[in-house]
């Protein structure tokens, strides 16, 4: 650490990150052995509650990395230990040339700027809960002390969410317009992007098939399941009123936490918008009543109108035995209702159970000559949607009766 005033350069940075390594090759007896990785949030906020100030510089300087992404452990912590992390893989990435470091050191060093210029007049602080370089890269950013706040909400990003630029000048905003809409409506919102795991990215050689399949999903609503267990338990209040969105493919990576015993640690509602479907067939399974899940799909947003797994291979073998009509009629014969999608029935109809809440229905497919999907990113722009953005902050704020409403398909 420098003096105030004082900078570190790269190179400093690229050599602490090295001198990191070779400390915890000394300290793996005592230190990282101790750090209760099995054990529950609540076991760990209170293993953390009982170290020594002492004991706590130790693991904050040897392991800020594992610390700070230790779920249940206060958020206050996470973040002071994430920072320094985050120094360390830029110093760890700026020695490499590869185009996947140069991506992700990008990205690193436009968080780190946001955190240095600290929040502008009306925007709530940035806290930075975890951090990674792993696989597509890993970023957890709340907008808001979520320890503290009465109402939190997570948000998890879909397909082409990675460590890049994208997400950490949109995904990020997309956070911080949701905290700054939703505290508007009374108690203080802390909202989160949580970027927890690896969301299928397109294309990417034959791993671009991972969107059509559960696998992230399932991985994903692991961690993120885990992720809101220690949000639960790191919050001061008794009881905080929690909210889950999934965007996307990030719809099924929430479906796949809520399908846990006992569905998402502290979750009081679930957001679904641009959902190509979230692994159930009826709301009744996502742990929280049907009247605590909400659906936001676009007019014009395709995703959430794929035609089912099973519709798709009956239509495509049709297609064989006299083309379109053949497969549409097939297709039929699976889908006799019309409401199921990619992954199971369409969160938006009747038979699925959930409130549909009113969105903008975006831009229409295909206009001006070119095909458009911008109908499927909108939902978080106060400037594009502002019925979504403002629906989704009075769920957040715990006034989900006040949503305006649209029929289910």
């Amino acid at each position: 650490k420098a003096h105030e005033g004082l900078g570190v350069p790269v190179a400093t940075w690229t050599d602490a990150a090295a001198d990191a390594a070779a400390v915890r090759d000394a300290a793996r007896g005592y230190l990282r052995d101790a750090i209760p990785h099995d054990a529950s949030p609540a076991e760990r906020k209170a293993w953390w509650a009982g170290l020594t100030d002492e004991q706590r510089e130790e693991y904050l300087a040897v392991y800020p990395d594992r610390i700070g992404n230790l779920d249940g452990i206060p958020s206050l912590v996470r973040d002071a230990a994430n920072r320094d992390n985050l120094q360390l893989l830029m110093g760890k990435l700026e020695g490499r040339d590869d185009d996947d470091s140069a991506t992700k050191l990008a990205a690193l060093r436009e968080i780190d700027r946001q955190l240095r210029a600290g929040p502008k007049a009306g925007e709530p602080p940035m806290y930075l809960l975890g951090i990674g370089d792993q696989g597509n890269g890993r970023a957890i950013v709340s907008y808001g002390n979520p320890d503290a706040a009465r109402n939190v909400a997570a948000y998890v990003p879909g397909l082409n969410t990675s460590l890049d630029m994208g997400f950490a000048e949109g995904d990020l905003k997309r956070a911080r317009d949701l905290s700054i809409a939703a505290n508007q409506y009374g108690a203080p919102a802390a909202a989160i992007t949580w970027l927890g795991y690896d969301a299928p990215q397109s294309p990417d050689g034959l791993r671009s098939l991972a969107v059509a399949v559960d696998g992230r999903a399932e991985q994903g609503g692991r961690a993120f399941h885990d992720f809101m267990g220690g949000v639960k338990a790191a919050n001061v209040h008794d009881d905080p009123h929690m909210t889950a969105i999934g965007h996307s493919y990030g719809s099924r990576t929430v479906g796949s936490a809520a399908q846990h015993p006992g569905g998402i640690p502290g979750v009081d509602e679930i957001v679904f918008v641009g959902s190509p479907g979230v692994g159930v067939d009826s709301a009744d399974d996502l742990g929280v009543g049907r009247d605590h899940v909400f659906v936001g799909a676009a007019a014009n947003d395709v995703v959430t109108k794929l035609p089912s797994k099973a519709e798709s291979v009956l239509g495509v073998a049709a297609v064989g035995f006299g083309g379109p009509a053949p497969a549409y009629a097939f297709g039929d014969l699976v889908d006799r209702r019309d409401d199921d999608v990619w992954f199971g029935r369409d969160p938006a109809s009747e038979a699925f159970g959930a409130r549909r809440i009113e969105v903008g229905d975006g831009p229409p497919l295909v206009g001006k000559g070119k095909i458009d999907v911008d109908a499927h990113s909108q939902y978080f722009d106060p400037e594009l949607d502002i019925a979504s953005v403002e629906n989704m902050a009075l769920i957040t704020a715990g006034q989900a009766d006040r949503v305006k409403r649209e029929e289910p398909r």
